[in-house]
């Protein structure tokens, strides 16, 4: 089911659904090829696409989230096919919106009113840009080795010290999620046997508040144009009234809205494996009609179909997921199975599409090997696909 053609999507999506999709594809078609390339090359985020794709003219900042405080009330499936298109186009921002989305989700469960006010409506006209602050150096996949810690002062208020890093959107981001371990008085002393003492607690923290500071900038292999950094809280001053949740709900509130997140991953995926997929096509197609080569030979036509049925089976798995959040029955095993098998597709099939075309596959405009750097991103950011295969494994045994 390429995804090239509307009327095939007939039966499988509604009118709705398939509405979003357009204008994924409208705003898509709206960026050249060379800014596409640029992009990647200069590794510069475009705040210009972001606040653009969140316009009341497209609505994708805030798609999944219901009209109140300036949700655009589609669903979760609406929001998988926009992220498929977008990347099987490697739209700049994708990855980006994806997280200003995630960000968005645990304000929208756990938030008061004066927060989704403040912070919601912002966010879903782009005035805002969101970003989720779990990473830290040595705790990745593992929520609980985070070491960021926050403490209660005098007045009430939280005081954040600590460093989270492979942020997305971090140096370009207006606020951020993010979770700390909220130590009492008695928590000064080395805990023992190892654990890590204090509550994992949630905080909205503002890029402009006392004590925060952007640190080292990434130029990394993939996923580059979406200001990946490090944050650093240096005794960072948080107002009581951005406590997010209640102490100690942090874990729960970065577990629920991950979820989410790794069926947004996977769909991301699935559109990396489709446009790896579509270009080694062509090019085969292309070269076939000058009589250049024949998709035959070899066994090239077993290999291709084999590439096509992957990419499909982990579309299929992608969207049952995304269907069980929008029936109120999110599965996190379904979403770790969706994001770990729909990250392998796509580095096997953006993988196997450079081995048929050799070196055409390099050539940057066919954005084959861009999406090679950033599928091998997919099998690592928001959990690892050894950790998935874990916490799936874990859910067997129960």
């Amino acid at each position: 089911m390429s995804p090239s053609s509307t009327g095939a999507l007939a039966g499988k999506f509604n009118s709705e659904q398939i509405g979003w999709l357009e204008k994924a594809r409208v705003f898509a078609r709206g960026i050249t090829q060379a800014e596409v390339i640029a992009s990647d090359k200069e590794n510069v985020f475009r705040r210009d696409l972001f606040e653009k794709a969140c316009s009341p003219e497209f609505g994708l900042g805030s798609l999944p989230f219901p009209t109140t405080y300036g949700g655009s009330g589609g669903d979760y499936v609406s929001f998988s096919l926009v992220n498929e298109e977008f990347g099987r186009r490697c739209v700049p921002i994708m990855s980006s919106l994806g997280v200003h989305v995630l960000s968005q989700e645990p304000i929208y469960r756990f938030g008061n009113d004066e927060q989704k006010n403040k912070y919601l409506m912002a966010a879903t006209s782009g005035k805002m840009l969101a970003a989720f602050g779990l990473t830290e150096p040595n705790a990745g996949s593992d929520t609980a080795a985070i070491e960021t810690s926050a403490k209660i002062d005098a007045a009430g208020n939280y005081v954040l010290n600590g460093t989270k890093t492979f942020i997305t959107s971090g140096a370009s981001a207006d606020f951020y999620i993010v979770m700390a371990r909220l130590l009492d008085s008695t928590d000064g002393a080395k805990p023992e046997s190892g654990r890590k003492s204090g509550q994992i607690t949630a905080f909205i923290v503002e890029r402009n508040f006392a004590g925060f500071a952007i640190g080292q900038k990434f130029d990394m292999l993939g996923m580059r144009g979406y200001s990946t950094c490090e944050i650093v809280f240096n005794d960072c001053l948080v107002p009581k009234e951005n406590l997010l949740g209640a102490h100690g709900e942090g874990r729960k509130v970065a577990l629920s809205s991950l979820a989410k997140g790794r069926v947004t991953i996977a769909a991301q995926c699935v559109g990396w494996a489709q446009g790896a997929l579509d270009a080694c096509l062509e090019s085969l197609q292309r070269n076939y009609r000058d009589g250049i080569i024949s998709a035959d030979a070899g066994g090239m036509a077993a290999k291709l179909g084999d590439l096509a049925v992957q990419t499909e089976a982990a579309r299929v798995l992608t969207f049952q997921a995304a269907r069980l959040i929008d029936a109120k029955e999110p599965s996190v095993t379904v979403a770790a199975m969706a994001k770990t098998m729909a990250s392998d597709v796509a580095m096997k099939v953006s993988t196997e599409a450079m081995n048929v075309l050799g070196m055409d596959g390099l050539n940057p405009e066919l954005l084959i090997e861009r999406i090679f750097r950033d599928a091998k991103a997919g099998q690592i950011y928001e959990g690892t696909n050894q950790i998935q295969r874990m916490l799936i494994a874990r859910d067997l045994l129960k």
